[in-house]
């Protein structure tokens, strides 16, 4: 992990990508069916935006995604420790699969400790696995409003 961030107040938007490794599982309940189990563990994110106070963060995304006929659903919770060692959690939702494949949604900040007790935040991803290495890319876009 990075060294601690300087404090950082107000709205802050920005891109940024999180890599990681994903231990999904698939369940194919018929040809154009399937249920997935989904569990990435990040091990850091960056930011354009040099003082982001989610640079550095890194932990878990679990849940599940149905894909039905082309349509995607679910939705699951992260734990993220950021830079200085607070925690945050975060809701995201599936919502489709764009042109590579990657899964897209929205994401929002639902709580944490230390700097992120007040915090709120949204935005949008693209989750993108190579099946071969389980190598995670998480592409992520949005805002923050730190207290």
């Amino acid at each position: 992990m990075a060294a601690g961030t300087a404090a950082v107040s107000g709205e802050i938007t920005s891109d940024g990508t999180g890599m990681g490794k994903s231990m999904s599982t698939p369940h194919q309940v018929s040809e154009n069916h399937m249920l997935m189990q989904l569990h990435t563990a990040y091990s850091e994110f960056s930011f354009d935006a040099a003082n982001h106070p989610m640079t550095g963060m890194s932990g878990p995304c679990f849940g599940a995604v149905e894909v039905n006929a082309g349509a995607v659903s679910g939705g699951g919770k992260c734990l993220y420790t950021d830079a200085d060692g607070d925690l945050v959690t975060m809701d995201w939702m599936a919502g489709g699969m764009n042109a590579d494949g990657a899964m897209t949604g929205t994401w929002t900040v639902s709580g944490g400790t230390g700097k992120w007790t007040e915090a709120t935040g949204e935005g949008t991803f693209a989750s993108l696995t190579d099946p071969a290495t389980g190598e995670s890319t998480n592409s992520v876009s949005g805002t923050v409003m730190m207290p």
